[in-house]
């Protein structure tokens, strides 16, 4: 006998559930970094990031409106790659403002009608897709390494304890800012949503579920003085979020 389909509320429900997961779980990575404990802080932001990825494929589901069933949901969301996929709310650039991508996202701040700026983007056209195409398993495979001890050569081992502070301050942010995209522009909270205005189905719907969670706040994310560092160079971070 065929499953039966669930309902549109129940996708609002599981979409709203797992935003909640995914603060709880970066709070967590949050706490964990702070204690200096690095490589886990980093497992759990990576969860985080498939939890949000949750999110967005029940969405996204909800948002076809097709009969879907419990089952055809689990397969959706089981692999990690795909569920990193689907997180990947914005992209981020770190670079020397004097060289290589420092030079390109400067040049996106000049008049947009210039040969520089046509150029500039093209470049950075070309540099998204190849970002979007390898970040959710460089993201996974980073879990992997912060978690297992593993073999790296016949002579050197994988420690995740080795983990720098630097690295995992960066994830974190990142994480962090999708998430914090989720929480101001995809949810409805205490005060008044901008998703009123630009997804007022969606609002309409989570201001009707019973016992919607409170998601929790977004925190600040700052490289502890007694973390093992890398070299830093001065940097520009660029961010393109995606809309909810």
């Amino acid at each position: 006998m065929p499953m039966s389909a669930v309902t549109p509320e129940y996708l609002v429900r599981g979409y709203a559930l797992a935003l909640e997961q995914c603060g709880r779980l970066l709070l967590d990575a949050c706490a964990l970094y702070e204690r200096g404990s690095f490589a886990n802080a980093v497992v759990l932001a990576a969860f985080a990031r498939e939890e949000l990825g949750r999110s967005q494929i029940l969405l996204d589901l909800w948002r076809e409106g097709s009969p879907v069933t419990v089952k055809q949901i689990e397969a959706k969301c089981v692999e990690h790659v795909k569920k990193q996929l689907a997180g990947m709310l914005s992209l981020t650039y770190r670079a020397d403002r004097n060289a290589g991508l420092g030079k390109i996202l400067v040049a996106l701040t000049t008049n947009p009608h210039s040969r520089a700026w046509k150029d500039a983007k093209a470049q950075l056209e070309k540099m998204d897709a190849k970002m979007k195409r390898q970040t959710p398993n460089r993201r996974h495979m980073q879990r992997m390494t912060a978690l297992y001890v593993e073999p790296k050569s016949p002579s050197e081992w994988n420690r995740p304890a080795d983990l720098a502070a630097e690295e995992a301050c960066r994830v974190l942010q990142d994480a962090m800012n999708d998430y914090l995209n989720r929480y101001q522009q995809g949810y409805v909270g205490a005060g008044a949503s901008i998703l009123q205005d630009t997804c007022p189905r969606l609002y309409r719907a989570l201001e009707q579920m019973p016992d919607r969670p409170n998601l929790p706040a977004p925190v600040k994310i700052n490289l502890p003085s007694h973390g093992r560092t890398t070299k830093k160079t001065p940097k520009k971070a660029s961010k393109r979020p995606r809309g909810p």
